[in-house]
C-alpha cells in the first residue's frame, strides 16, 4: 500500500511539473551594465575625471583603459581628479580603476552621437565587490523570483512525508 501510495504522489508531482508553462522555469534574464557614449577630441583624445561618491576629486589615482580585455593605455589622475589617453579609437572600452570601473562607447569627434558626453566620468569607491558569486546564488535568485513554485515544493515536500505516515497508521490499525 506503501508503494503504491508514493507512486501516486510521484506521478502527481511528474504531471504538475508538465503543466508548468516553460516560461516559469526559463532563467532571468541577466542585468548588463549601462555603457555611456563619450565622444573623443580630435587625435583621438579621451578627457575624464575620476571622483569619489561624494563627487571629490580623485587626485593621483591610476586609471587603465582597457579594449577587449587588453590595457591600451594607463594614466594618472591630476590634482583635480582629471585624466587623459590619447591614441584611441572608436569602440567598447572599459575606464578601471582601483575602486571603480566605466563601460564606455568612444566615438570619433564627427561620428559621435548628439547625446555622447564630452568627457568620462568615473565614480571611486562605490559598492564594488571583488567575488564570485558562488554555487548557490542561482539557485537563491532563482527562489526569489518563482515564490509560489518554491512554497509549493515545500508543502509538497512536508505533506508527502505526513501522508505516508498517515498510511502507515491506517493499514497497522
Amino acid at each position: 500500500m506503501k508503494l503504491m501510495s508514493l507512486g501516486t504522489w510521484a506521478a502527481a508531482v511528474a504531471a504538475l511539473g508538465m503543466m508548468l508553462p516553460s516560461s516559469v522555469l526559463a532563467a532571468a534574464p541577466i542585468a548588463t551594465e549601462a555603457v555611456t557614449d563619450i565622444a573623443l577630441r580630435p587625435g583621438g583624445v579621451l578627457l575624464g575625471q575620476v571622483v569619489d561618491p561624494q563627487g571629490a576629486a580623485k587626485v593621483g589615482t591610476p586609471v587603465a583603459i582597457e579594449l577587449a580585455g587588453k590595457e591600451v593605455v594607463r594614466t594618472t589622475t591630476d590634482e583635480n581628479g582629471v585624466f587623459a589617453a590619447q591614441g584611441l579609437r572608436g569602440g567598447q572600452y572599459q575606464i578601471k580603476t582601483v575602486e571603480g570601473t566605466s563601460a564606455c562607447r568612444l566615438w570619433a569627434a564627427d561620428t559621435a552621437p548628439p547625446a555622447a558626453r564630452p568627457a568620462a566620468l568615473v565614480v571611486s569607491g562605490q559598492d564594488l565587490i571583488r567575488a564570485q558569486y558562488g554555487p548557490f546564488h542561482a539557485w537563491k535568485e532563482w527562489i526569489k523570483a518563482h515564490p509560489y513554485i518554491t512554497a509549493g515544493t515545500v508543502v509538497a515536500a512536508i505533506a508527502t512525508p505526513l501522508a505516508l505516515a498517515d498510511d502507515d497508521w491506517d493499514s497497522g490499525s
